[in-house]
């Protein structure tokens, strides 16, 4: 859809007036989702009115999660400590790479506090809800973003994911959502979780989702393991086999189970070689991703410490654990992440993606429940997701539509490719696609279109 809609604001068919309105008129008539947080109304008025009509997204209106910086703009990260500013001086790479392709910034989407947490809500702003099941949570940290996608509010929003928040919330909310390669898009997310956060991709289809990625990709300065543009193929390829792992974590509920054997079956019939195989990873892959991230978010917070206390309960949690982190068990998790990394490599070769759901759970409340610590584990919210061990070992994962849950809510299969080999895990997912359509929009919500 993108590239159609694009395509006619630089044929002269439509107008960049009439895309921004639209965008505005619906983020107006959706506020009961809590989707969009701020709203540029005059600046994106303005932008539109001297467009030049050129650019792969000419015209297209833009969200903004509210962890990107925007020149110009507050970034509150979902924090009482930037609620009030100082405005950003710089635009992210990503913000201005999409800006410069011809999207037309419209405002900015919820994330929980520092993108901290699997479920959209802070003190700020509070909680972002799905628009296919509004007692629901859209997921998180991008639950802003997808929430406005499934919804139609704009055809465009940026996505981010230190440990499955573009996976999550795009299972959450029926769309595609793509974790690249680390380094293929060049980093500098805030707090900047160096090792794990990456920018990531969601859209209503896979031909959204790759045009989007065609513009974000690349290096960025500071970035000193972010690769040179064109690095990564993005021209889908199917991979020689699938290998079903079921789960990496503790056992599945039985809706979403069913959902992911139906899609499997969906593939074996397809003609693609299924095979079945034990998990690579396990439980133990969270502690050593939560004590990487908790550290160096503890780090990242250290100029405000006097101001913990104000933070939502889940950080102050987080920050507790980080504290505490020795720089032994910190370098005994980066030896963790190379052999998890190993394991993955090794099961994956070079022509095979691994597929697991996004999520072992349905859908959690709106309102939470919250990530804690990796102390109390079985109450992590984390837990129940399959996507930290891509972040911790750097591999592609997409996340693509297998159904929905008893609750109306979309449940999502996660596909992992080899380092590198994006094209593989985007190539399953186009190929899913085709054999097993899926609703692009939340029921009662239609796709963006010009007014």
């Amino acid at each position: 859809m993108l590239n159609e809609l694009a395509a006619l604001v630089r044929n002269g068919s439509v107008d960049p007036v009439s895309l921004v309105e639209e965008a505005l008129r619906r983020i107006e008539n959706a506020a009961n989702l809590n989707a969009v947080t701020a709203v540029y109304a005059d600046e994106a008025l303005a932008a539109a009115r001297t467009h030049s009509r050129k650019g792969a997204l000419a015209g297209l209106p833009l969200l903004v999660k509210d962890m990107a910086r925007v020149k110009g703009h507050i970034t509150t990260a979902g924090s009482t400590l930037y609620a009030d500013g100082p405005a950003d001086e710089v635009s992210d790479a990503v913000v201005q790479r999409l800006q410069d392709a011809g999207a037309i910034l419209v405002g900015r989407t919820n994330s929980p506090e520092f993108g901290a947490t699997a479920t959209t809500i802070n003190k700020v702003f509070g909680a972002t809800r799905n628009p296919w099941n509004p007692q629901k949570s859209s997921g998180g940290s991008s639950g802003g973003s997808a929430a406005a996608l499934a919804a139609g509010l704009v055809p465009l929003a940026t996505t981010s994911d230190g440990g499955g928040s573009v996976r999550g919330p795009a299972a959450a909310c029926g769309l595609v959502g793509y974790k690249p390669s680390m380094g293929a898009i060049g980093r500098n997310v805030l707090p900047r979780w160096i090792e794990f956060s990456t920018q990531g991709t969601s859209g209503t289809s896979v031909a959204d989702v790759l045009l989007e990625a065609s513009v974000t990709h690349g290096p960025a300065a500071g970035d000193f393991l972010s690769l040179p543009k064109g690095s990564i193929d993005l021209t889908p390829r199917m991979p020689k086999r699938v290998i079903a792992c079921r789960t990496y974590r503790n056992d599945v509920d039985p809706e979403i189970e069913e959902a992911y054997e139906n899609t499997l079956d969906a593939i074996a019939r397809s003609g693609v070689e299924v095979v079945r195989a034990a998990s690579p990873t396990d439980n133990s892959t969270v502690w050593w991703w939560f004590v990487i991230s908790t550290a160096e978010l503890t780090q990242s917070l250290r100029g405000v410490q006097d101001r913990w206390g104000e933070m939502s309960d889940y950080v102050q949690a987080q920050l507790a654990f980080g504290s505490n982190v020795t720089v032994d068990q910190y370098i005994e998790a980066m030896r963790k992440r190379h052999d998890v990394g190993a394991a993955f490599d090794a099961m994956l070769g070079d022509d095979s993606v691994i597929v697991v759901p996004t999520a072992n759970s349905r859908a959690w409340p709106a309102e939470g429940p919250m990530a804690t610590s990796a102390g109390a584990m079985e109450n992590d919210s984390m837990i129940a997701l399959n996507t930290t061990d891509a972040n911790f070992t750097g591999h592609p994962a997409v996340s693509v539509p297998m159904g929905l849950d008893n609750h109306g809510v979309p449940v999502g299969m996660q596909i992992t490719a080899p380092r590198f080999g994006d094209a593989l895990a985007l190539g399953l997912a186009a190929h899913i696609e085709k054999i097993q359509p899926w609703q692009r929009n939340a029921t009662g919500y239609t796709a963006f279109h010009p007014a």
